[in-house]
């Protein structure tokens, strides 16, 4: 009888682990398959600091010569939430330092909010007086849920403080002053954000489903296409992984350049708040400029990340 006990404890306990591992495996297919909606959610009244930085690498090919040109660009911004409704999040944000290098064989601009130069030249100067404008200046965007900017309003003031704050210092000044507001209109600004938010699925999704993201940028005399697959790599503690892979065209006078985007972002899956992303893009192409055909090549990597402050 001892023995026959024994066996069936044996048994019993057996059972209970089968019966454990099967749970596990059901509640592990529970989790693979669920589906989930991604959207821009974040609180009313939270607050982040957003930072963005772009280093882009142009390589220009003239009549057998090669020209570099280096530019890096910087910005971390405030971000606070103003207004949400179930159709759009009023966003309010506000320049808190900048920085902006451009190095060629022609010429060195070097500006940088948080570290001032101590020996700038003249061109350096403009620059200064042109982003000390931008810095504690807000401006607001109101986004879709789905991640889509509807409006931008406040950078008009903006660009008029930076364009009168070199409106003194001669034609080249006021130039440059005509080229950064354009950079800094509210229409760039819509596509930059546009660009860095509108990533969301349109439908529930779960692990291992993709979608297709479809933006259009037109800057001045460019057109940007991007056309990018989607694909929920995994989900970690609310933190949702999301693999980005796609074609970009450029189009611009005189020319075309395409080629590939690459990246990924980590997604707060309750506010839709990107935590990081990286996004790789490369180009080649040729355009004509002054009767002359130019090669060139592009490569861009942006990286954002936000996160909540008190």
């Amino acid at each position: 009888m001892k023995i026959i006990s024994y066996v069936a404890a044996i048994v019993n306990e057996k059972k209970k682990r089968l019966v454990c591992v099967g749970l596990c495996l059901m509640m592990g297919i529970i989790t693979v398959s669920a589906q989930m909606k991604l959207s821009l959610n974040p609180e009313a009244g939270t607050k982040y600091e957003y930072h963005m930085e772009t280093l882009q690498n142009i390589k220009q090919n003239v009549m057998g010569q090669e020209i570099p040109v280096e530019t890096e660009m910087s910005g971390t911004y405030l971000m606070e939430i103003k207004n949400k409704t179930s159709q759009e999040i009023q966003v309010q944000l506000t320049y808190l330092d900048i920085t902006f290098i451009v190095t060629n064989p022609m010429m060195n601009i070097r500006y940088d909010s948080k570290k001032p130069n101590g020996n700038p030249s003249e061109m350096d100067k403009t620059f200064e007086k042109m982003f000390k404008a931008l810095i504690n200046s807000p401006f607001t965007i109101v986004f879709e849920p789905g991640g889509s900017v509807k409006s931008v309003t406040g950078m008009e003031v903006i660009i008029e403080k930076m364009i009168a704050a070199v409106s003194a210092d001669g034609q080249l000044a006021a130039q440059m002053g005509a080229q950064m507001s354009q950079q800094f209109s509210g229409e760039s600004m819509k596509n930059m954000f546009g660009q860095v938010f509108n990533f969301f699925p349109e439908n529930a999704v779960k692990i291992g489903d993709s979608w297709n993201v479809e933006n259009t940028i037109l800057m001045s005399n460019i057109n940007l296409g991007i056309k990018s697959k989607n694909t929920l790599k995994g989900i970690n503690a609310n933190k949702a992984t999301i693999e980005v892979a796609g074609d970009i065209d450029m189009d611009m006078e005189g020319g075309k350049l395409s080629g590939k985007q690459t990246g990924t972002m980590i997604v707060d899956t309750v506010t839709g708040m990107p935590a990081t992303t990286e996004i790789s893009q490369n180009m080649k192409g040729s355009i004509k400029a002054q009767g002359m055909d130019i090669q060139m090549e592009m490569t861009t990597k942006t990286k954002t990340s936000a996160k909540v402050i008190k």
